[in-house]
C-alpha cells in the first residue's frame, strides 16, 4: 500500500467536494484546510489507504486498549497565499463509513506511521504525506476513511449527517445484530 500519492492540483479553481461522496483509496478530496475554518481555504485530501496494527506494537497510551489502525494520507496545499496551513483534523477511520473511531498521533520514531507536520509556508500544488492512527474496539475492523467535520449547516456540506468515505470500494460489513441501528 502506498504511504503517499502522486498528485496534481486542479489548476484553476477547486469546488468543496459535497457530503456522501464515496472515493476510492487514492482518489482526492477538496475539504477545508482547517476543520475549524470552514469557509477558509481548500486543500486536497487524498486517502492512500489504512492498514490494520497489532495489538501491542504502540503503548496503551496512544490505543487505550483499542486495535490500531494506520490511515496514510497526502495532503495537497490549494490557495495562492497560505492563510491555512493544511491539516487532518476532521478525518477519522470508521468501521461502517459514518462513525468515527478515536484518532491519535504515532508516538515519534514509529516507521509504520509517521505523522509529518506541514510544512510552515507550502506552496500551491506543493503536497506533504502523513499518518495518523485510528483506535477500534477490539474484533472491529476499520476498512474506510471518514471526513466527518462539523462544518457548516448547509446540508450540501453538512459531513457529520454524511461523511465524505475513502474505501476501496466493497461493500460496508452488515451491522451485528445486537448492534444498535445508526441514528443520524
Amino acid at each position: 500500500m502506498p504511504v503517499s500519492a502522486s498528485v496534481v492540483a486542479p489548476t484553476g479553481p477547486a469546488q468543496r467536494t459535497p457530503a456522501a461522496t464515496q472515493l476510492k483509496y487514492g482518489e482526492s478530496a477538496f475539504l477545508p484546510a482547517n476543520a475549524f475554518r470552514p469557509n477558509g481555504q481548500l486543500a486536497m485530501f487524498t486517502v492512500t489507504g489504512i492498514e490494520p496494527g497489532v495489538s501491542g506494537e504502540l503503548p496503551e497510551s496512544v490505543t487505550h486498549g483499542g486495535v490500531p489502525f494506520y490511515v496514510h494520507v497526502t495532503v495537497t496545499q490549494l490557495g495562492t497565499r497560505q492563510l491555512d496551513v493544511p491539516s487532518t483534523v476532521g478525518l477519522a477511520g470508521s468501521a461502517d463509513g459514518r462513525t468515527a473511531t478515536l484518532t491519535e498521533t504515532p508516538p515519534d520514531g514509529f516507521d509504520k506511521c509517521v505523522a509529518a507536520t506541514a510544512p510552515k509556508e507550502l506552496g500551491r500544488g506543493n503536497s506533504f504525506a502523513t499518518c495518523f492512527v485510528a483506535v477500534a474496539d477490539p474484533d472491529t475492523d476499520v476498512s474506510r476513511v471518514v471526513y466527518w467535520a462539523q462544518t457548516t449547516t448547509d446540508p450540501e456540506f453538512d459531513y457529520k449527517a454524511a461523511p465524505v468515505v475513502w474505501s476501496d470500494g466493497s461493500a460496508v460489513p452488515a451491522a451485528s445484530p445486537s448492534a444498535p441501528a445508526p441514528t443520524s
